[in-house]
């Protein structure tokens, strides 16, 4: 998102996330979050992922789930790493921006 949406962007793992990361959510910020889940995630990950969904119900936030293939870790990974590069180019074409300057990184490259 960042790259090609010039958009910011943070990631939580899913522990942390029902920590404090949960904390930011009780206070309106316009950000949907996004859940990257697997269908054989570990049975106490489900069990986070259920109480999450719960409170951004009971709190009225939007949020979006993307769920990974099944297989092995490495076609998982490779597949989310693909599919979110995608999701990354048509949201930045959704918001009528050209995903491929990066001037800012050819800043720092420049100066380095």
């Amino acid at each position: 998102m960042q790259e090609n949406a010039k958009t910011h962007a943070i990631s939580e793992d899913v522990i942390e996330a029902c920590h404090n990361g949960i904390v930011a959510w009780e206070k309106f910020s316009g950000i949907k979050p996004i859940l990257i889940e697997g269908e054989d995630d570990f049975k106490k990950t489900k069990e986070r992922w259920m109480v999450i969904k719960k409170f951004f119900n009971a709190e009225k936030i939007e949020y979006k789930e993307i769920f990974s293939t099944n297989g092995s870790i490495l076609s998982k990974i490779v597949n989310l790493i693909y599919f979110l590069d995608y999701v990354s180019i048509y949201n930045a074409i959704f918001k009528n921006i050209d995903p491929s300057p990066v001037k800012s990184i050819d800043y720092i490259k420049k100066n380095l």
